[in-house]
């Protein structure tokens, strides 16, 4: 596999990315494989689905009309909170907090059947592209990578983009035992993962920027305060995550022969490129509007051109 692209996390800012995705493919970049974590993985998702719809209709595999319609399906099936998420009332919050049967601050119900909608495992499976996503198992703590070839994919996809808290966790095939939760709970960006993999060129998209002082929110608003917590706690984690994968590349032999002893054996040096927002996207998660996903998907767009090399 030569060229990876990794999509980290960032709920709807997921808009961001898909505008850098457009500038992308009209670059020119196809991809080998694609990795997805949160919004990346839903992205990531959406993108193999229509390159495996593609291939079954027999038409010629186009990136760019993918990333095409990825960036149609943020302007119109993105358009208001109530697309992807529905808020619980109080008596529901209530009632399942003495039940102990908590189920997050909102359904997820709006995401599950957008997910049904527009997304096929027959169309995921056919993809030329592969596709890898990420999501935490809560029981264990660990971060679990998988495919369409594994049984109740999409239940994993949803586990991927289920925002701890503000989201229910989700339970794959129904089974306590397997209790996910946001990728992004470990791995914001599964750059690592990819390096781990191989391949000659690694496209990195991140949601946010490496700082994100600054701004307002209402701290006595329950849901933005989760919002701006997880936004930190992404922020640092995603900075980490680039770090550790830029350090060990760079320590790696200049020439890309492969490393035949050590922690590092059967790694090469590749070509890595990060792409992210220069200053924080501000977005207001319970009351953003069709034009807040356009802003976003341009601002995605222009830096993409300005920074693809």
């Amino acid at each position: 596999m030569s060229n990876m692209l990794v999509l980290a996390g960032g709920s709807v800012k997921g808009a961001f990315q898909a505008g850098v995705i457009k500038a992308l493919a009209e670059k020119g970049f196809q991809p080998d494989v694609i990795y997805g974590i949160s919004a990346g993985s839903l992205n990531a998702a959406f993108l193999v689905n229509a390159l495996g719809q593609q291939q079954l209709v027999g038409q010629t595999i186009s990136f760019q009309q993918a990333a095409n319609d990825l960036w149609d399906f943020w302007e119109t099936r993105i358009t208001n909170p109530e697309c992807l998420s529905r808020p619980l009332s109080i008596f529901e919050l209530g009632w399942t907090a003495l039940t102990k049967n908590f189920r997050g601050l909102v359904s997820m119900e709006p995401l599950r059947e957008l997910i049904q909608d527009v997304l096929s495992i027959r169309n995921l499976q056919a993809s030329p592209v592969s596709l890898q996503i990420g999501a935490v198992n809560i029981m264990e703590g660990r971060i679990h990578y998988v495919d369409p070839s594994v049984s109740n994919f999409m239940d994993y996809l949803l586990a991927s983009s289920a925002v701890p808290i503000l989201m229910p966790v989700v339970k794959i095939g129904g089974d306590e035992r397997r209790s996910y939760l946001d990728g992004g709970l470990r791995d914001v960006t599964p750059v690592r993962k990819a390096l781990d993999d191989g391949g000659k060129h690694i496209v990195c998209v991140s949601c946010h920027p490496e700082a994100i002082e600054g701004g307002y929110f209402d701290s006595g608003d329950l849901l933005a305060l989760v919002d701006r917590v997880m936004d930190i706690a992404v922020n640092e984690i995603l900075n980490a995550d680039l770090r550790e994968t830029f350090l060990i590349n760079n320590s790696l032999p200049a020439d890309g022969t492969v490393v035949m002893d050590g922690p590092y054996q059967g790694f090469h040096r590749v070509d890595i490129e990060s792409i992210r927002p220069l200053q924080p996207i501000t977005i207001d998660i319970q009351h953003f509007t069709k034009l807040d996903i356009r802003r976003m998907l341009e601002v995605g767009y222009e830096v993409g051109l300005a920074n693809i090399k």
